[in-house]
């Protein structure tokens, strides 16, 4: 067929979802189909003020290939947020509409609000590309001002994108007045915000799990580490790195703040708000290409915070419990060996213990052996491996030195390791079976046997008749020199070596009370960490290190507290002075001064500068406090 010639070719491009179709494509695809003439109808993409007219297969199978063209396009999904909710008179809030997958007919237009001055800003488009997917996002930007104060809301409406109306949500926003302080987290939340996240909102107590403190800021410096509000949790220090990331329209320097979280009582505890407190970049002037040395950058001092979680948290459950359960809570894998296991009475026989998993690691201890009267132990030693920064997963390795003190023990009897495992919500043992041994007696010293030979014989004989008659007369007597005995050089060669003995025993036994009795080895040993503490604390408010002060001053109230106790250091909390401490006999000073203790150690995340006096004189209350807590009676 030949094409009509003088007709006009017309080109009309219509919006569909995902694009633009013209009306001549769908025209050159009817001719490439079936030979239909180009001055026929076109089926479905030709203009509403041209007729449609198909006829015969051709046009049929046209009409279906453009409708299979347009059901391709991608669904079109449109979103509306404001970048601050809160403002003062005369300050500029952004509003930005997002277009995913397709694009509005037009700038829409949007609803009057009384006092609200709404005007277009322009339009962007953003192109990202993941797993080979390229996105195409349209966005239009409003700029949002108030002539007053008070509660508004911008009403939803409706924006037509490829013959489809997509509704938006209604937005609020709150106007302060142009003199009113609004706090740093409101008044600066277009440069900066901070954002609290935790790995779960529902745990058990004992249970560590990863939080994180994300500080969004546009530009800044001498960034502190964030504070956090935990009442009934241990935090483990902040970890951190920096990165960048893009929120709505705009690309933000990331700092991510890491921590570990052990909730030590039930309940919904509140977690938070982080406060992050450094110098905002706030750029006043100039341009941010150019100025080199940011002479057109103003430092704001800011203090934001973040909004608080609420974590619940539950008790482990007693049913189940079982007996040799030690408060090993996560997902755990036991491996054992014990060598040598050939030995005689008495012979140091080496127990390997090893477990990986995720949890809480450092708390993990080494399993319990009964061993009975059959056994003598010695205290196990412990390493880590744990390349988790947080100490949330890793190896933990022990070793334990026992001696078989018969011969008729045959075997190391078995031993299990127990946990309370979260995610299945129920105590797990791990089980070791008995180990054989063959223990042999300790060997008798014989005395060494002489082997006489007939030449050893005959020079014995020879030896005997050379032996000299004993003098029948004793000779000149002549009295002794007793001055000797009135050294004292004397008496102390004599009975230095019985004094060293009598040392070295009296050190022996005081070595195996402290293995019999681990209280007593751990109140030994807090007591030289609180010792040697308080020396730290007296050199750290010497030099004003606040912040390691408090930290230091804190970490030894837990140590003297839990060994008083017998609890683990990292559960103490103020709660415990009023529920165990003063049960015990402390008096209402004691305790008075240990709340003192604990508040400043809060209070000083918030406020930390203090002076060296005051530090001084802390330091002098905590020794006081110390003093008083170790004249309590405990039991061991």
């Amino acid at each position: 067929m030949k094409m009509a010639e003088g007709r006009e070719q017309i080109t009309e491009h219509r919006q569909v979802t995902g694009g633009f179709f013209s009306a001549n494509l769908c025209r050159r695809l009817a001719v490439a189909v079936r030979g239909v003439r180009a001055d026929e109808a076109v089926p479905s993409c030709q203009p509403a003020t041209r007729r449609l007219q198909v006829a015969g297969t051709g046009h049929l199978l046209t009409a279906v290939f453009c409708l299979l063209l347009l059901s391709s396009a991608h669904a079109v999904t449109f979103s509306a947020a404001l970048d601050r909710n809160v403002i003062r008179v005369g300050e500029q809030a952004v509003l930005t509409l997002r277009f995913d997958g397709g694009q509005p007919s037009g700038v829409p237009r949007l609803p009057d609000v009384p006092n609200l001055q709404i005007q277009f800003g322009g339009q962007s488009q953003q192109i990202s590309i993941v797993n080979g997917q390229r996105t195409a996002s349209l966005l239009l930007t409003y700029a949002i001002v108030a002539a007053k104060p008070g509660d508004y809301t911008i009403p939803a409406f409706n924006v037509p994108v490829a013959g489809v109306m997509l509704p938006s949500q209604p937005l609020a926003l709150k106007v302060h007045p142009a003199a009113a302080k609004l706090p740093d987290t409101e008044a600066y939340r277009q440069f900066t915000f901070v954002k609290l996240r935790a790995g779960k909102t529902n745990a058990f107590v004992g249970e560590p799990f990863a939080i994180e403190v994300r500080l969004y800021f546009s530009g800044g410096g001498e960034i502190q580490m964030p504070s956090l509000q935990g009442d009934g949790f241990t935090l483990a220090p902040f970890q951190h790195q920096q990165g960048q990331e893009q929120v709505g329209n705009a690309i933000y320097r990331v700092i991510v703040f890491r921590s570990v979280a052990t909730p030590v009582k039930a309940g919904k505890l509140a977690l938070g708000p982080a406060q992050c407190a450094f110098n905002l970049h706030i750029r006043v002037g100039g341009n941010d290409v150019l100025d080199f040395f940011n002479r057109g950058v103003r430092a704001q001092a800011v203090t934001i915070l973040s909004e608080p979680l609420t974590i619940d948290v539950q008790p482990l459950p007693a049913e189940g419990r079982p007996a040799d359960f030690n408060g090993a809570i996560g997902s755990f894998g036991m491996s054992a060996s014990v060598a040598p296991t050939d030995v005689a009475v008495g012979d140091p026989v080496t127990v390997r213990v090893q477990i990986t998993g995720r949890g809480g690691m450092d708390g993990l201890q080494m399993p319990p052996l009964n061993l009975g009267e059959t056994f003598k132990s010695y205290p196990a030693s412990a390493t880590t491996d744990m390349p988790d920064p947080l100490a949330m997963s890793g190896v933990k390795k022990f070793e334990q030195v026992v001696q078989p003190q018969s011969a008729e023990v045959k075997e190391l009897p078995a031993f299990g390791f127990s946990f309370f495992d979260p995610d299945a919500r129920a105590y797990r043992t791990i089980k070791q079976p008995a180990t054989p041994l063959r223990v042999r007696a300790a060997a008798a010293a014989q005395a060494p046997t002489i082997v006489m030979t007939a030449t050893n014989a005959a020079a014995a004989a020879a030896a005997a008749t050379e032996l000299v008659h004993i003098k029948p007369h004793l000779g000149l007597v002549v009295a002794a020199d007793a001055s000797a005995l009135r050294q004292p050089a004397f008496w102390l060669m004599s009975g230095g070596p019985f004094a060293l003995w009598l040392a070295l025993l009296a050190r022996r036994k005081q070595a195996e009370k402290l293995a019999n009795n681990p209280r007593l080895r751990r109140r030994r040993e807090v007591e030289k960490l609180v010792n040697a503490g308080l020396a730290e604390l007296h050199q750290q408010a010497a030099a004003a290190q606040t912040e390691v002060f408090f930290a230091n001053l804190f970490r030894l109230l837990q140590e003297q507290l839990g060994e008083r106790l017998d609890q683990p250091a990292s559960a103490i909390t103020e709660e415990v002075i009023d529920e165990r401490v003063k049960p015990l006999g402390a008096s209402e000073d004691t305790c008075q001064s240990l709340h003192a203790l604990f508040q400043a150690c809060n209070a000083a995340r918030y406020a930390p500068v203090r002076e060296t006096s005051e530090l001084a004189k802390l330091t002098e209350q905590f020794a006081a406090a110390v003093a008083e807590l170790r004249k309590l009676e405990v039991a061991g």
